[in-house]
């Protein structure tokens, strides 16, 4: 039940900062969140928690927000301002994964060395895991602003085009994620329980992202 709370308050948080960066700043706002956002979700993949005595990664909320910050710019710029953040996406995990592999091979202090050695081995075990998250990251993008701005060609109704959207890809999302991250590693009947209920979570995480893209699109208008 704790942990269900903890992902609710992490999707508050993630699209409260979301809009107000938006209300702010607009395009260079999301920017700047995307950036974040990138950087905390390749993080917080790397822990498991249980759900429903099934192992999860964490930062289902945080990942989530990145693909809803991606709608909103289909919405409001249209998908070629995309290419811009599949770039941002890239770079800030390859950048992050750099330096946090760097600063695990510099020699530890012998104070609190039990600490640092976690620390250390953290990236270097969980490497399948960061690159899953990623790859889906960049995958999930590309295809969500490309059937995000088809579904709003043909009926421009925000409500219908992110939740159908989100039905589609994050479906290919936790395939490819779990499919990485775990296989060889879970069992079979393990495994496709994580990817059902994984897409379970992020599916009503995804939904309720309606609310912040309905809310910047109604701050264009003002």
């Amino acid at each position: 039940m704790l942990n269900i709370i903890l992902i609710i308050c992490e999707v508050i948080v993630a699209y409260i900062t979301m809009t107000l960066l938006y209300k702010k700043y607009k395009t260079d706002g999301l920017i700047t969140y995307t950036i974040i956002a990138t950087i905390i979700s390749n993080l917080m993949c790397l822990k498991k928690i249980d759900m429903l005595n099934t192992e999860l990664p964490l930062g289902l909320g945080i990942t989530m927000s990145i693909l809803i910050a991606i709608n909103i710019i289909t919405q409001n710029k249209g998908k070629e301002e995309v290419n811009n953040f599949l770039v941002i996406i890239l770079v800030s995990s390859l950048v992050s994964l750099c330096f946090f592999n760097l600063s695990g091979l510099i020699e530890s202090a012998d104070i609190n060395k039990y600490a640092n050695k976690s620390y250390d081995s953290i990236f270097t075990y969980n490497l399948r895991i960061y690159l899953a998250n990623t790859i889906t990251l960049l995958v999930t993008t590309f295809l969500s602003s490309r059937l995000y701005f088809m579904l709003k060609i043909l009926k421009n109704k925000i409500i219908l085009s992110n939740i159908f959207t989100i039905v589609i890809v994050e479906f290919i999302d936790n395939i490819i994620f779990m499919l990485i991250a775990s296989l060889f590693t879970m069992d079979t009947y393990n495994l496709i329980l994580a990817i059902i209920l994984r897409y379970i979570i992020k599916l009503i995480i995804g939904i309720f992202g309606t609310i912040p893209i309905l809310m910047t699109k109604k701050m264009i208008k003002e």
